[in-house]
């Protein structure tokens, strides 16, 4: 089944220029690594959309098995009122697909743990199995949520995620929030992928999540909007032809609601171009019915 956790995005920290993932129940930061991505990924959807209580959640809980020379941890622990293991989940990076070979490794897990359930997922797909004597038998998921859950998000909640700067500014904070909730849920956009990029922007890492707009066979263009305490508030997007990234663009949101110039950064073939946009008649005029659907076609016309 499609995962749920893909409505939902880990918190980060960013110091630096450097990304860090934060996991608010244990209070502690962690590398930026993939599968630490999908496993708190998977801790905003239980927070945020199944209501299970963070002192039922228990994380790399160490794991004993027979024959194993070390103990081995566990992703994800949730457990009963009782405090009793009630659901195993065992998170995988989002680019590993799910297969016997994985869940039986989970099920390995389960044999010390006695979990009444297991969750196998990758962030993108998530596999649920009863265990019992009977044997690991898959299952619907036995949480009730809304599978089409796409609630509009505050603006904190971009903010610590790093998608929204923070500023005094309320007007860019507004518009902003509106873009970001509506970007993420119009599934015309694209569909959502992580990419990790060595370079930045005024301090602000570009491994971020992204949509991946399709425009043809040969072309497909990443589009994100991200900004931190310490950097602007940008929309980027990144264009691909048949798999080499060929350019970049950055549009400076701030610049384009003060209306200011040049607001967009080309960044094609080794040179730097800016560029004016006029508010009226950029892509992000959301009086104009349909923007997102046309804002990949409008986004790649500035690499003309």
């Amino acid at each position: 089944m499609k995962s749920p956790a893909q409505n939902h995005f880990p918190q980060v920290i960013i110091e630096n220029g450097h990304k860090w993932l934060y996991n608010p129940v244990l209070k502690k930061r962690f590398r930026d690594r993939p599968e630490e991505r999908v496993r708190l990924g998977w801790l905003e959807y239980l927070l945020h959309q199944t209501g299970v209580k963070k002192s039922r959640i228990g994380f790399e809980n160490p794991v004993k098995l027979p024959q194993a020379k070390n103990d081995l941890r566990a992703d994800i622990i949730i457990y009963n009122e009782a405090m009793k293991p009630s659901i195993l989940v065992e998170c995988k990076a989002e680019n590993v697909r799910l297969n016997a070979s994985a869940a039986e490794q989970a099920a390995r897990y389960n044999q010390a743990l006695g979990a009444d359930f297991l969750v196998l997922t990758n962030g993108v797909e998530d596999l649920w199995f009863q265990c019992g004597e009977g044997g690991t038998n898959p299952v619907s998921s036995q949480f009730d949520y809304d599978e089409n859950f796409k609630a509009d998000k505050k603006t904190d909640y971009w903010k610590k995620r790093g998608f929204l700067k923070s500023t005094e500014n309320p007007i860019l904070s507004e518009f902003t929030t509106d873009l970001l909730n509506n970007f993420w849920k119009n599934k015309i956009v694209g569909s959502r992928r992580y990419l990790a990029f060595q370079g930045s922007i005024d301090g602000l890492p570009m491994s971020h999540y992204y949509k991946i707009a399709e425009i043809n066979e040969q072309t497909k263009l990443a589009i994100t909007v991200a900004g931190s305490r310490s950097s602007g508030q940008y929309l980027i997007a990144i264009r691909n032809e048949d798999g080499v990234a060929t350019g970049m663009i950055s549009v400076d949101l701030e610049m384009i609601l003060s209306k200011e110039n040049p607001a967009v950064t080309v960044y094609i073939e080794g040179d730097t171009v800016e560029r004016g946009a006029d508010m009226e008649s950029l892509f992000l005029d959301k009086s104009k019915k349909g923007y997102l659907k046309k804002l990949p076609e409008s986004l790649l016309n500035f690499f003309d």
